[in-house]
């Protein structure tokens, strides 16, 4: 079993990744290859905490998300990149034939701080990435209404609408500030 990432490849080493986690970890770039077995073995003995938070308890170890074409360690097949959002701005590697993860040097860490070590699988699910698209589409959104009102603005304008979703009468609230609501004149 090769490293998918180092040119030449060198032999991957087993390593603990967590106390009952043990993975295949490449001694020059430091990722590592987790196999599905050996990740459901540690879910079975570990709690998850929950859905994951983009909340942080500190600076994040800053993943080595690596770039290319990757070829599964244990069967050849090509990875397919999967990008992990909520507030991680890094892709993971999922092998689809026999369901192994790589994580680039410090992904796991910083999976770990976000709290979606314990929904890695998830990661790679439509539903996730349907949800990855949608948050990147909202950030855009807000970056265009950025652009065009500037930063002030935008901040006061955000904070107009938090007041009016959060008004019992938010509805009439909105319905008198649509133009078409207002008398001519």
């Amino acid at each position: 079993m090769r490293c998918p990432v180092c040119k030449p490849a060198p032999e991957l080493q087993p390593q603990a990744l967590e106390s009952s986690l043990t993975v295949h970890g490449c001694p020059n770039c430091h990722g590592s290859w987790v196999r599905t077995a050996d990740y459901w073995r540690w879910r079975a003995e570990h709690t998850p905490a929950g859905a994951p938070s983009s909340a942080s308890g500190g600076p994040r170890p800053e993943p080595a998300d690596s770039e290319g074409l990757k070829l599964c360690p244990d069967d050849g097949h090509i990875l397919g990149r999967y990008r992990v959002g909520h507030g991680l701005g890094f892709a993971v590697d999922h092998c689809r034939n026999c369901d192994g993860v790589w994580l680039d040097a410090n992904e796991w860490e910083a999976l770990r701080q976000a709290g979606v070590h314990e929904h890695l699988p998830e990661v790679y699910s439509d539903e996730w990435q349907r949800e990855v698209r949608a948050e990147d589409r909202r950030e855009r959104e807000q970056a265009q209404w950025v652009r065009q009102l500037g930063d002030a603005d935008f901040a006061r304008v955000r904070e107009v609408r938090e007041w009016i979703d959060a008004h019992p009468h938010r509805s009439e609230l909105y319905a008198f500030l649509n133009p078409a609501n207002q008398p001519l004149g």
